[in-house]
């Protein structure tokens, strides 16, 4: 869940080229990973799983927009 400094300007979660790994935990900051492959973001996503499951059950990728 984003804070509320967050929601005040709303961030597009997608971009155009890239892959973006979501990590958005209840009650913490949102972050963004981007990387130009679909094999990045979920070797990415499983290094996050295996160091940090609480973050990563909360995670998701999301596709290039184009």
């Amino acid at each position: 869940m984003s804070t509320w400094h967050q929601d005040q300007r709303p961030v597009q979660l997608f971009h155009k080229t890239d892959w973006t790994v979501v990590i958005d935990p209840p009650n913490q900051m949102m972050a963004l990973y981007r990387t130009s492959t679909k094999q990045l973001a979920e070797v990415y996503l499983r290094g996050l799983k295996a160091n940090n499951p609480g973050a990563a059950l909360h995670s998701y990728i999301l596709k290039p927009e184009a």
